[in-house]
């Protein structure tokens, strides 16, 4: 009996400690993508016709953009991004390219020659809905910052 007791005290503990832990990621949805972003961050929506949704803090910034397009598949407008890019960006370095049937995810490096302290990572991840094609993009400077580049770029869901 007094076993029984210690389990049921144990689960109710788990449970208020679990029922007490926030999340430190807002979510934003509408009708066409959910995304979560940091908190601490703000947010623009609709701030340009072909970026809906904007959010960041002092040092990095996560953006959505669209583009009308139903003649290119997502992997083909993936490649036209990195050439783009690779035309555009001074020490641009493609790291990766995946594709799977929903999203395309491109994560690349820029490089200053003569600072050699610096390294941008960026990761871009772009997706169909309809005729439109979605990219969230969101880079860091810092390792400390992976994780939520990564979160966010992960929580980026098209409906």
């Amino acid at each position: 009996m007094r076993r029984n007791y210690l389990f049921i005290l144990t689960i109710a503990a788990f449970c208020l400690l679990l029922s007490g832990c926030k999340s430190a990621y807002e979510k934003y949805s509408n009708n066409e993508f959910t995304i979560e972003y940091p908190k601490s961050w703000e947010k623009e929506i609709n701030m340009f016709p072909v970026m809906p949704f904007v959010a960041f803090s002092e040092y990095q910034t996560a953006m959505v953009s669209t583009k009308d397009s139903s003649d290119v598949s997502i992997e083909d407008f993936a490649k036209l991004r990195i050439k783009a890019f690779e035309e555009e960006q001074i020490g641009f370095k493609l790291i990766s390219l995946d594709v799977d049937s929903k999203y395309a995810l491109i994560r690349y490096s820029n490089e200053d020659e003569d600072d050699p302290n610096y390294h941008l990572e960026t990761l871009m991840k772009i997706g169909r809905r309809g005729n439109k094609l979605y990219g969230v993009t969101c880079a860091y400077e810092n390792s400390d910052q992976k994780d939520t580049v990564e979160h966010i770029i992960n929580s980026f869901q098209l409906k």
